[in-house]
């Protein structure tokens, strides 16, 4: 058994896109493999910003033997029978037959020995199409191929057991060298075997391992921090992203003009990091300095040129900022929210503006749900969207909200709308944030965005999420939960339709869509934080969802299914379950009870019709309470006969037994829980 490695090699690969070729290309090698009875030890993968590479471990040279059984004529079958499957086979004699009994019946049984194919050939075969059959989101053809690559490739290295797979993909053919570092030492390299591939790259200037080129960054980041007293915090996302950008990182830093801190901390961080993928830098008070690094494949030799260019570009950069503030501050929001009349949000919801209405009316009806007053603020509510028509956003699209509640505060606004706006299209809030108008503001914009979408796109389609509607959905329940906020989300949905047909806006989209959505979120979220699914599905209860409804059930069956009381009530509980009949919707007649268990039965089930309407979740603070039930349900089941010759008692005992069971399952859902 030998290793096996194959390289692309060309020009710059984006960070998405070297994680999507790694996984389509491992998936379908371990499909082949599994296939074929190939077998290996491990499949390794690697990537930088120029190559990716395909390492298995201990891969065997020839396909596993394997025995097929071949069930043939019964043996007391007649002659012809048995000499059709052995012409069939291409059995000469029937002495290469074995038998067997199957079901108590003796069969013939031929023994179909598998060749072994040499893996060299099918790899050679079956390489081409599996790099044909990656899924891209955007590729690329060059020249006069067909073939498709994320960009240009400029070599392929395929080698198994010391041996060339030789394959043509993309106009290139497969041979067993590759290249160093594009922009310090493109040496051709000849393969050898795996490990000493690894060391004649990495002297090439070529780090294979993601991780090592992370752990190298974080290290000089962490050096930079203690030796000037910064804090070392980073963005890991960043991280990420600049170690795949990069063969052989090298970290530079450099710093730009304090002046610059007149632009917002936002502006300057999303320029430094989303515009350039530097490292901004806090000191020991969490205040943002005036430092930075970016990192380079260029080594220390171009040091201060590289230094100098990367401050004129923040240079650039900053003072472009700089104007589009001005510019946009020469008009309010108030008017800005005007403009917003003839840009269309989803197709058939209608305009920005009339989103912006929306949201307005949204947030107003949630105070008015949740019993809270909105103040002076109720006429800046229709602020949130303003800033889609600065010229900021159009420049920097994901600070849209941050651009308006920086504009507000200009303004002179109300500091609780200005974080409102600011802060509303963020998925989490920290524990310490209190400001409950965001909340309400965020609940809104993405609820309306969600149902805005259903309404233009009808479906998700595939695992991938590029208008954010799943992650949306995630956020507005996390907040709920989070932030112990009460919504049911049938109300809020008829509350949005009634909206739309004041706008004029038809929909025909309907509630048990929505509903389905967040029911599978919601599953997904809380089966994320350890519940049970049963718990979990148990804890939604009457018309439309309440994320944090959901969650207190949720903790409190949690507790109840642990303990020994709960147990035994849910034992007692299933009991009658065969008794049950949830299309019996008659009505019983305490005349003709005859049992005493009859009567202890009908007088719990007053009683607890009388303790919902004061709280229904009254069993989970009344143990004595549950033990009771236990016991009632218990003796009934235990004294009293449900299917007796007098039907008039059967069919009044089911109706007793159904009235029961659906209030308490319409309470609870206690049948779906398992018990365990």
């Amino acid at each position: 058994m030998s290793d096996f490695t194959l390289e692309i090699y060309g020009e710059e690969i984006p960070s998405s896109a070297q994680s999507l070729i790694e996984k389509s290309v491992q998936s379908s090698l371990e499909g082949l493999f599994k296939d074929l009875v190939i077998e290996f030890d491990k499949i390794n993968t690697y990537s930088t910003a120029r190559r990716v590479v395909i390492n298995v471990e201990n891969l065997s040279s020839y396909t596993s033997l394997i025995n097929n059984e071949i069930r043939g004529p019964r043996v007391d079958s007649n002659e012809n029978a048995i000499n059709g499957f052995l012409k069939s086979n291409g059995i000469k004699n029937i002495k290469k037959l074995n038998k067997k009994e199957i079901n108590g019946k003796l069969y013939f049984i031929f023994i179909k020995k598998s060749k072994a194919k040499k893996v060299s050939v099918i790899l050679q075969n079956k390489l081409p199409g599996i790099l044909r059959s990656i899924k891209w989101l955007k590729s690329m053809r060059w020249g006069s191929n067909s073939d498709r690559w994320i960009r240009p490739i400029k070599n392929i290295m395929c080698v198994f057991n010391g041996k060339i797979i030789r394959f043509e993909f993309a106009g290139k053919n497969s041979n067993n060298y590759t290249f160093g570092n594009y922009n310090l030492s493109e040496k051709k390299i000849k393969y050898s075997f795996f490990k000493k591939f690894k060391k004649e790259l990495h002297k090439n200037r070529v780090i294979l391992d993601r991780n090592e080129r992370k752990n190298f960054i974080i290290n000089q980041l962490e050096k930079y921090c203690s030796e000037n007293s910064l804090a070392a915090d980073f963005n890991e996302s960043l991280v990420g992203r600049v170690s795949n950008s990069v063969e052989y990182p090298n970290t530079f830093f450099g710093s730009f003009s304090s002046d610059y801190f007149e632009l917002p901390e936002f502006l300057i961080e999303n320029i430094l990091s989303d515009k350039q993928d530097y490292f901004s830098f806090r000191d020991k008070e969490k205040k943002l300095t005036n430092k930075f690094c970016f990192v380079s494949n260029l080594d220390s030799k171009h040091k201060k040129n590289l230094i100098k260019g990367n401050q004129n570009v923040l240079k650039a950069r900053f003072s472009d900022a700089k104007f589009f503030i001005e510019e946009d501050k020469k008009k309010k929001l108030s008017e800005r929210n005007k403009e917003l009349k003839d840009i269309i949000f989803y197709e058939n919801t209608g305009t920005l503006f009339d989103r912006s209405e929306r949201i307005k009316e949204l947030v107003n009806y949630l105070y008015k749900t949740l019993e809270r007053k909105l103040g002076e603020n109720y006429d800046y509510l229709m602020l949130s969207n303003a800033d889609l028509s600065t010229e900021l956003v159009k420049e920097f699209p994901n600070l849209q909200g941050k651009v308006g509640g920086f504009l507000a505060s200009q303004e002179g606004l109300p500091s609780e709308i200005c974080s409102a706006i600011s802060d509303q299209y963020d998925y989490e809030f920290s524990s310490k944030y209190n400001n409950f108008l965001t909340f309400i503001f965020s609940i809104s914009q993405k609820f309306d965005g969600i149902v805005g979408y259903f309404i233009s796109k009808k479906k998700l389609t595939g695992s991938g999420d590029p208008f954010g509607v799943r992650r949306s959905t995630l956020s507005i329940i996390k907040i709920c939960v989070e932030k112990k906020i009460h919504i049911n989300f049938l109300d809020l949905f008829n509350h949005l339709k009634k909206i739309y047909t004041n706008q004029n806006i038809e929909i025909s989209l309907r509630y048990e869509f929505i509903d389905d959505f967040f029911t599978k979120r919601l599953l997904i979220l809380f089966t994320e934080l350890g519940y049970r699914q049963d718990i979990i599905k148990a804890s939604f209860v009457g018309n439309g969802i309440n994320p944090y409804s959901v969650y207190i059930r949720v903790l409190k069956l949690s507790k109840l299914v642990k303990t020994k009381d709960g147990n035994d009530f849910l034992k007692s509980f299933k009991r009658i379950d065969s008794f049950t009949d949830n299309s019996n919707n008659e009505d019983f007649n305490q005349n003709i009870f005859i049992e005493k268990e009859e009567f202890d039965l009908n007088d719990l089930l007053s009683e607890i019709k009388k303790k919902y309407l004061v709280e229904e979740d009254f069993m989970f603070q009344d143990f004595k309470l549950m033990k009771r039930i236990t016991n009632v349900l218990n003796g009934f089941c235990d004294n009293v006969t449900v299917n007796v010759d007098d039907q008039k008692i059967k069919k009044n005992r089911k109706a007793l037994i159904s009235k029961f069971y659906k209030i308490m399952d319409d309470l609870y859902n206690f049948s779906i829980l398992e018990i365990r």
